[in-house]
């Protein structure tokens, strides 16, 4: 019987269709078990190796704390952050051949009282297409309103010219983008082992992290084969001497899926 991490998880018409529609969704246990164990402490592992001797000052504005790319740098996460489970969801929800852009671990300390603004993802990257990158959000413990689970605005996806979010000093969002007024959110707690999936231009936020224990998440960031270069600065191409329009490919944006 092949392991977990090598089956497809299954996916309804009407999964993917809900998807398109609302540019995220809710998906339970897509990892479970000794896989979700081991994806954990994987994952914790790396983040306290790579804390070591750091401030607790990280990135975006001491949101969170932050690792990208552990894949490289940590063969236990590349297992995860290169499966075929993973991907072959993203390539099934997004309707494209995905890449991999980049892994993420997303750790939200105790009693922060920090949020994340509401934002889009994709004006962040260096893509000069923004229409189907797609990041898996999985909760390596439970996500709850308490801790800082995600929330969404339904339909913004189709949102594509609104100006990036400041998130170090965010604006009120109708002020950058008036067409949201009007629109619910959505939140959606996970229990460790279940994701969400969200569009690159869907609007999204996270609370602050009111609870005794850290939040953790890791996410799985994927963009379309084909997807070229923009020229704008990023710590993921900075070091690979990137002319504007290069193909984002080869052993560093792998084809998963």
């Amino acid at each position: 019987m092949k392991e977990m991490m090598d089956q497809e998880y299954p996916l309804t018409e009407e999964q993917i269709l809900d998807y398109r529609r609302n540019g995220f969704i809710e998906l339970d246990d897509v990892i479970t078990g000794r896989d979700l164990a081991e994806l954990r402490d994987a994952v914790a592992r790396a983040v306290d190796k790579e804390n070591e001797g750091e401030s607790a000052d990280t990135s975006y504005g001491k949101l969170f704390i932050q690792k990208v790319n552990l894949w490289r740098r940590h063969p236990d996460v590349a297992r995860f952050a290169l499966s075929q489970r993973f991907s072959s969801m993203a390539a099934r929800l997004s309707g494209q051949a995905v890449r991999m852009w980049h892994d993420q671990a997303l750790f939200k300390e105790p009693h922060t009282g920090v949020k994340t603004p509401w934002h889009q993802d994709a004006h962040y990257w260096p893509h000069q297409q923004k229409d189907h990158q797609i990041t898996i959000w999985i909760a390596l413990q439970d996500a709850t309103l308490e801790n800082g689970c995600m929330s969404f605005l339904p339909g913004t996806q189709t949102l594509s010219d609104i100006e990036p979010v400041n998130l170090g000093d965010p604006q009120e969002l109708v002020k950058i983008a008036p067409e949201v007024h009007g629109i619910k959110a959505q939140a959606r707690p996970l229990k460790a082992g279940s994701c969400t999936f969200h569009h690159g231009l869907v609007f999204h936020f996270a609370g602050p992290n009111k609870s005794d224990g850290m939040r953790e998440a890791f996410a799985i960031i994927y963009m379309p084969d084909g997807t070229t270069f923009s020229g704008a600065g990023h710590i993921v191409t900075d070091p690979l001497g990137l002319s504007v329009g290069d193909t984002l490919d080869g052993e560093t944006f792998p084809l998963l899926a």
